[in-house]
């Protein structure tokens, strides 16, 4: 699976679906550290990429962020050994690159976790209250949607997903986590239909 359709999966569908909060960024975190000259040219030609990219909720700021973040974490090399110039990452629409480490994919998960370019609380939210169909207020959509994002057993799929590993099943886990918080925000059980 390409590294694109792997970030697509994981932030776009299921659990961590729907809109970004603002990047922002000064502490230090996997998307806030400067790039040399050839490192900004991938960044930004991924982040054209992302925005461009009809299927993803991302825009100009909040791709650059992330980019940012993705050539931190993978590297410059990684471009180079997948053949791609940074001319190709603004025209392809996927890249396949070497096998992550397991460092590098938590650091990749980190990118949607720390809260520097996505807030993924607010993002689970605003997907619950569209799919809620007006069962959920918005203090019980933000407080499932908070919880979720904060749970291990979601970092964990998340960074599943951003490594391509498909024999994992974090359904168990997440429903755990699921029916604790129905419990503690409040929520009626006929919510979820």
């Amino acid at each position: 699976m390409s590294a694109f359709t792997r970030f697509g999966v994981v932030t776009v569908l299921g659990m961590a679906a729907a809109g970004l909060a603002a990047c922002g960024g000064d502490d230090g975190g996997t998307s806030a550290k400067p790039l040399d000259a050839e490192g900004s040219a991938f960044a930004t030609a991924l982040a054209s990429t992302l925005s461009e990219d009809s299927g993803l909720p991302f825009d100009q700021d909040q791709a650059m962020c992330i980019a940012n973040g993705v050539v931190n974490v993978i590297g410059v090399d990684a471009f180079v050994e997948a053949g791609m110039s940074a001319e190709d990452v603004s025209s392809s629409g996927s890249l396949d690159f070497p096998e992550l480490t397991d460092a590098q994919t938590k650091d990749l998960a980190a990118i949607f976790l720390d809260g520097d370019c996505v807030d993924m609380g607010q993002l689970m939210s605003d997907l619950l209250l569209q799919q809620s169909s007006g069962s959920l207020t918005a203090e019980q959509a933000q407080c499932l949607g908070d919880g979720m994002a904060k749970s291990e057993p979601f970092a964990d799929a998340l960074a599943a997903g951003i490594a391509g590993d498909d024999t994992s099943d974090p359904g168990s886990a997440m429903t755990s986590v699921l029916v604790d918080l129905i419990g503690t925000c409040d929520v009626p059980m006929d919510a979820f239909g």
